[in-house]
C-alpha cells in the first residue's frame, strides 16, 4: 500500500473540489489560505475533462449554437 502524507491528502482534497465545483473562495477560505491567488495557483489545475468541454463549449460558440 502505498504511504499517503497528510500534505498529499490535504492537497489532492483542495485540487478535487477546486475542480469539481467549490468556487475558489471558499477552498481560500477552508484552506485558510490569506490571499486567494496562491490557492488558484497551488490547487485549480486543468485536467483532461475540464480541456474538452471548454474546448467543446468555444466551437459551439464559434459555430453559431448557444453560448
Amino acid at each position: 500500500m502505498r504511504k499517503v502524507r497528510l500534505y498529499d491528502a490535504r492537497h489532492a482534497t483542495h485540487s478535487w473540489v477546486a475542480n469539481n465545483g467549490v468556487p475558489d473562495t471558499v477552498v481560500s477560505a477552508y484552506a485558510d489560505h490569506a490571499d486567494l491567488s496562491f490557492t488558484k495557483r497551488a490547487y485549480v489545475h486543468s485536467d483532461p475533462q475540464s480541456l474538452k468541454a471548454g474546448s467543446d463549449k468555444l466551437a459551439s460558440c464559434w459555430a453559431g449554437q448557444d453560448c
